[in-house]
């Protein structure tokens, strides 16, 4: 089966599963609520991150062998995923949260064996490379493609949409370059991604059936694309420049940098959650969530 069938598969696997866990959700109580930075009307299921997870496992075991790393990406994944639902449901301490991501993002890199190992020819003079500091690099650049993405997730279709043309990027990479496994990865959250828009891109359409990623779906998001990113950074695999990653991803990566200095000059925790983001000013410039 080609890595582009991973992607049908997980679109059809992800749209199902955001159907069938509606009652559940409500049942269990992970939905989310309006009022205060929260603007949304009526009570939305938050299964989004639940619904992708799925359509991108069962399309990864579905779309070819993934060898040692693809597991150990999909078992991390999954950790991920869990952490976020109970953050979504129990709304956890944002110290638990990042020991979760670094806990998430150290496994990777040992149980994988990738990590960054140059940042390429920045200045002109040849590779930088990364030397004893690949290691922590790699972890911490990992977390902040996490909250990234966390941040982003502020409007609907927003994160997902970023997260659509970043995997849709990374498949066509992996693919003419030959990296199975990178390949079976991004399709399959490339079809996850389109699964999850449309229960969630602002439209009439779809306003019964409104649905939200959470926390599982954005932490799912930048992890998933990181582990992409870092199995294509390798020598081995694509070989492409690290600083190529930052053009796949500037919207979040914007958000991100713009966000922590920020809450860093008013005093505040990066951890602490505002509504000084880039798209909402937009809407409070009287740009519609569909324009943003």
């Amino acid at each position: 089966m080609s890595a582009y069938s991973a992607s049908v598969i997980a679109f059809l696997i992800t749209a199902a599963l955001l159907l069938v866990l509606r009652p559940l959700a409500h049942a269990i109580g992970l939905v989310d609520h309006p009022g205060g930075r929260k603007t949304h009307s009526g009570v939305i299921p938050v299964i989004g991150g639940i619904a992708m997870m799925g359509g991108v496992l069962i399309a990864s075991f579905m779309g070819g062998e993934l060898g040692h790393q693809g597991n150990v990406v999909l078992l991390a994944a999954l950790f991920m995923v869990l952490i976020g639902a109970l953050d979504d449901r129990f709304d956890l301490a944002p110290q638990f949260r990042l020991f979760a991501h670094a806990a998430a993002a150290i496994a990777l890199a040992y149980g994988s064996g990738f990590v960054v190992p140059d940042l390429g020819n920045l200045l002109g003079n040849g590779s930088i490379g990364t030397g004893w500091l690949a290691m922590p690099f790699t972890v911490i650049a990992c977390m902040a493609l996490i909250n990234a993405f966390n941040m982003l997730d502020g409007l609907d279709g927003l994160a997902s949409g970023c997260g659509l043309v970043a995997s849709a990027g990374f498949s066509a990479i992996a693919v003419l370059h030959g990296a199975p496994t990178s390949a079976v990865l991004a399709c399959g959250l490339l079809g996850a991604c389109i699964g999850f828009l449309i229960f969630n891109v602002p439209s009439r359409f779809n306003r019964k059936l409104r649905t939200f990623m959470g926390d599982a779906g954005s932490t799912l998001l930048g992890f998933m694309l990181a582990c992409v990113a870092l199995i294509l950074v390798q020598p081995t695999r694509a070989d492409i420049p690290p600083v190529f990653i930052l053009w796949m991803m500037p919207i979040p990566i914007f958000e991100l940098f713009t966000s922590t200095a920020r809450r860093l000059m008013r005093g505040m925790s990066p951890m602490r959650a505002d509504d000084g983001h880039f798209h909402h000013h937009l809407v409070k410039a009287g740009f519609s969530v569909r324009l943003v």
